[in-house]
Order: structure tokens, then sequence, then C-alpha cells
């Protein structure tokens, strides 16, 4: 059997006969082809992207898991209509390769009526190699050797589905080294066209053609010698290896969104936090874990309760609480901790919801700023109770403050900020002395992180402060919180 088999020289010598004939011409259908389906591709991508708000909105909305089913069911579409046509400008290649009295408008109207025929072969083929995969591995490489030539057989002979798959496979059969020996040679050709310097891909580009009449010349002689017809028995086995190849990788998809599903939003956020679009998460400084003698219990009369670290003060805020429209509802804060460490104070205000959720919120609406809370400190502790802090007026006694707002570009939800404003109390007015440094200002998937050194408070270690602040989107009342004693 294998003396009928052509050798590689008398394979090339076939295909550069059919190159220099028809090279061109398959030049021709392969840019055409691939400029409409660029453009194609630009146009529905630009009417999906602008629908859908832009990529940055896109991507914002992916990690606070708001998508929505219309616009999955867009991008869907998108994704469909560009497999689409990826198959058929493939089709259409490949027909010219094997018919040389196709014109390049030819071509593409074959590519057409052969497309799902091709889909389908191109699906089984894919299926039963993957699933030779799953079964350790080897036979799916046999079976990617082995199957290569389906669509051949359904181009050039109309051969149907899975009578394409098995006649590749008893071409093959019995010169399955054979063959992959040529195939072997011909990818170390392309290999070799794109490593040369400069002019590599496009050198790949113009043998392209070449490459693909020496796989029709390969093709013609294995089919031309295969030693036994296709027999026409049960096809059970290969239906069930094509189902094994689809249903255990998606069981494998499904397992993994099910899985990385709920991680989606901090895995996004730490691809943001690597490009540097935002800082890396840091915990505060020293503090103690539950398990450590820091934790410990008070005793108060009879009543016991579990206290909270040496030198740290924490607020846990209703969730709830806020307005429920715009950008509002996002700004839910759960919990402010304040620790005193290191000559600065160390403040982690965690929201309810990602600060993503926020900024994809605050993207579309004409507002660029968004206040999410005020904190408010009287730093010599001459403090008045008669008045209520709020937006325009403060509670007597507090002499400094701290403005924490959102900042987010309209349709930029990527580029979204947070700004710390420093400001002075003085006859219930607020005299601002300017931002935070953006070192000190550290975010988390969920935290607003400050460092508010003693210098910029004008306070120092050993003394005492006392310090609220207010949630601004409440919706009942000032937001303002109860006051606690921070020991510097």
């Amino acid at each position: 059997m294998n003396e009928q088999v052509k050798g590689v020289g008398e394979l090339l010598a076939e295909a550069w006969t059919a190159y220099r004939q028809r090279g061109l011409a398959v030049l021709g259908v392969l840019i055409v082809t691939s400029l409409v389906t660029v453009v194609c591709v630009i146009v529905l991508g630009t009417a999906v992207m602008a629908k859908l708000g832009g990529l940055d909105q896109i991507m914002a909305s992916i990690r606070q898991g708001q998508l929505g089913l219309v616009n999955l069911a867009l991008l869907g579409i998108f994704f469909v209509f560009f497999i689409l046509l990826a198959l058929w400008s493939q089709c259409a290649v490949m027909a010219a390769v094997l018919d040389d009295s196709l014109t390049i408008m030819a071509a593409m109207r074959v590519g057409w009526q052969k497309l799902w025929g091709f889909g389908w072969v191109l699906f089984l083929v894919s299926a039963i190699v993957a699933g030779g995969f799953v079964l350790f591995i080897l036979p799916g490489i046999f079976f990617s050797i082995s199957l290569l030539f389906a669509v051949y057989f359904y181009l050039d002979e109309d051969l149907r589905g899975m009578d394409a798959v098995l006649a590749s496979h008893y071409a093959v059969k019995g010169r399955w080294w054979n063959t992959m020996g040529k195939l072997f040679l011909l990818w170390l050709m392309a290999v070799a066209l794109q490593l040369i310097p400069v002019v590599g891909q496009f050198l790949y580009f113009i043998f392209l053609p070449f490459l693909l009449f020496f796989l029709v010349a390969l093709y013609r002689n294995l089919r031309a010698t295969a030693a036994e017809p296709v027999p026409s028995g049960s096809r059970l086995g290969w239906s069930f290896l094509a189902a094994l190849g689809v249903v255990i990788p998606m069981l494998g998809m499904i397992g993994a969104v099910v899985t990385l599903g709920p991680q989606l939003p901090e895995l996004l956020k730490k691809w943001q936090q690597a490009a540097g679009r935002i800082a890396p998460e840091v915990s505060l400084p020293n503090t103690p874990s539950p398990a450590s003698p820091a934790y410990r219990e008070l005793s108060i009369g009879n009543k016991r309760q579990s206290a909270i670290p040496d030198s740290a003060s924490q607020w846990n805020d209703p969730v709830g609480d806020v307005e429920d429209f715009g950008t509002a509802r996002w700004l839910d804060i759960e919990r402010v901790r304040v620790k005193a460490a290191d000559t600065s104070l160390w403040v982690d205000l965690e929201l309810h919801y990602p600060l993503t959720a926020a900024y994809n919120a605050a993207s579309t609406t004409a507002q660029s700023l968004q206040r999410i809370a005020i904190l408010y400190m009287d730093t010599d502790m001459k403090w008045l109770t008669g008045n209520v802090a709020n937006h325009e007026l403060v509670r007597g006694g507090y002499d400094l403050g701290v403005d924490i707002t959102l900042e987010v570009p309209r349709n930029r939800p990527l580029d979204g900020n947070i700004h710390v404003a420093l400001f002075r109390i003085r006859d219930g007015k607020r005299i601002f002395s300017g931002s935070l440094p953006e070192k000190f200002v550290h975010l988390g998937p969920k935290n607003i992180r400050l460092r508010l050194p003693y210098n910029l408070l004008g306070v120092h270690s050993g003394g005492r402060m006392r310090m609220s602040f207010v949630e601004s989107a409440q919706k009942q009342g000032s937001g303002l919180a109860k006051d606690k004693i921070i020991a510097l």
C-alpha cells in the first residue's frame, strides 16, 4: 500500500504547478473574503458596542454581573455572525483550491451555498477530536490527523456529515505515520516562513495557497490509493465519541462558570490592577486577627460583649438605608473602621456593593461627581452636641473634615476614580485645604482605604480625637454616625 503513496517531492511539484496556475486566484478569494469579514465585523461590532454603551461599559457590567439577557443576546448574535463569516471565508478559499474552474466570485458563492454542510462537518471533526483528547490525549492526536481531510471529501465529493468524516478516516488508515510526517514537514515550512525577520508574515501570506495546494495533492493521493472502501455499518461508536467531545467540555465549562463565576468581579479587578487602572488592595496595618489576644472580652456590669482590637474603632452601618435609584443605591456604606498606627490614622470604608457597580451607574449619568461620605473630626475635643452635621452644616466642635467623592467620565466606567479632599471647619463653613495625595488612597473591590498622616491632621501621637462620618446617599435623616473617641 505504501508504494502507491506519492513521495514528498512529487507532492511539492504538484503543489508548485497548481500554485503557478491558480495562486493569484486563491489569494484573491482569500483577500476579498477577509476584507468582507473584517468590514462586516467592524460595522456590526460598532453597532453592538454603541447599543451597549461601549467596551468599558460592557466590562463594567460583566464585573458587577448586570449585563442583562438582552445585552447577552446581542453579544451572542455578534459572536454567531462572526463565526459564520469565518466559516464562509474558509469554505470559499478551500473551494477555490479544490476546483480550478472557479473564479473569485464563484468561489464566494460556493462558500455561501456549502456553508452549513461545511460547518457541520467541521463540528463533527472537532467533537470527535475533542472526544479523543478526553480519552487520554493520544486518541485526540490520532483523530486530528486521520480526520483532517473530511472537509475535502465534503467539498470535492459532496459527502455529508459523518460520511465525510469516515471517508477521511479510511483514506488515511494504514498510512497514518506517513501522512503525519508529510503534515509535520508542511508545518515546518509554515513556521520557517513566519520566522523570517521583517517580511516573514508577508511571505507566509503569499505562499499560503502553495501550502493549501500541497494539502489538496496529499488528499487526492490518499483518496486514490485508499486500501478499503468506507463501510456502511453502524456508526454508533463515532457518534458516541462525538457526543463525548461535546458533553465533557460543556460540563467543564459549566463547572468553571459555577466555580469561577462568583470570583469574576475579583478576577477582573486583578486584571484592572495589573493594567495599572486601580491601586492594589491593602489591609490596615497591624490589625489583629480575631484569634489574637487583642480581641478580648470586656465586662460591663453584668453584661459581657466582644471587644474590638486595641486602638481600633468600627461603625456597622445598616444596609439598604440609601436612596434606591441612580448611583446612590450603589454607595451604601456597610462598615467603617479606623485604626491609629505608624503616626497615621488609617480609615477603611467598606461598601456593600463593588466600586465597579458605582462606576458603571455613575458613567451613565450627566453628573460626573458623586459624593460617597464625609468624615468629621474634632482634633481638640472641644465639642458641643447641639447641632446636626449634614452637607451644609456641621455640629459644633468639629474642626476638620475629609470629603470622599467618586468621579467617573460619562460612558467610561473603567476610568472611574476616588478623590479625597481635606477641609477645615471655621464658623460652620468648610475651607478646603487640598487633596489627599493619591499614594495615601488605596482601593479594593468594595473598600476605600485612606492613610491620614498626623501632620496633615494637625494631631500627634498620644492624643485623642473625636470622629464621625456622614453617609451621603442615606435617604432619611442626616446620615451622621455616632461619635467615637479615637486614641492616637
